[in-house]
């Protein structure tokens, strides 16, 4: 509990808390749709960040390296490619819907909120964690080093051919 109330105390935590929330208000109020891709990389950042701030270095640098770049890079692409030209039109009842949708948002927050300052923590005696990072690390360059390089291999075949339909459909148009 004490560490959990150092980290709130520390003005960086409220920082990286705003890095992360203005990341997410971007990906939620862009129109355009390769600008919230963008808002969406930093929005990731700053979770990372909490991830850092609470000592877990290997959860952050996973965050960074698969949802920050991985993930939102593919999804860039993919918009990329699609050369998406016209807008969403706008549905009736949408207004409705989006203060709906920030009620329900506000009470899920004020919930999660109450639930992480209220609660008592508590440690179990004589438990220890084991090394996760080198547990993890011995396997993916071990035991599954193959099966790890397939999937990078069949990921980027994906990608190529992704990138070979999309260019066929824009010369017939």
């Amino acid at each position: 509990m004490d560490s959990l109330q150092s980290m709130i105390s520390d003005p960086a935590f409220f920082i990286i808390s705003a890095i992360a929330i203005a990341g997410a208000l971007g990906v939620i109020l862009e129109r355009n749709i390769i600008r919230a891709g963008f808002s969406l990389i930093i929005c990731f950042s700053g979770v990372a960040g909490i991830y850092f701030a609470l000592r877990a270095p290997f959860v952050g640098a996973s965050q960074i390296l698969i949802y920050a770049v991985g993930i939102t890079l593919i999804i860039i692409f993919a918009l990329m490619l699609t050369n998406i030209k016209q807008g969403m039109p706008k549905l009736p009842g949408e207004g409705g819907k989006n203060i709906l949708s920030a009620v329900i948002a506000t009470g899920i927050f004020i919930t999660f909120s109450y639930v992480l300052t209220r609660n008592e923590w508590f440690e179990i005696e004589g438990f220890t964690c084991p090394k996760n990072t080198e547990v993890i690390g011995l396997k993916l360059l071990g035991t599954y080093a193959l099966p790890f390089e397939l999937i990078s291999v069949l990921l980027l075949a994906a990608l190529i051919g992704a990138v070979v339909i999309a260019k066929k459909d824009k010369k017939n148009v």
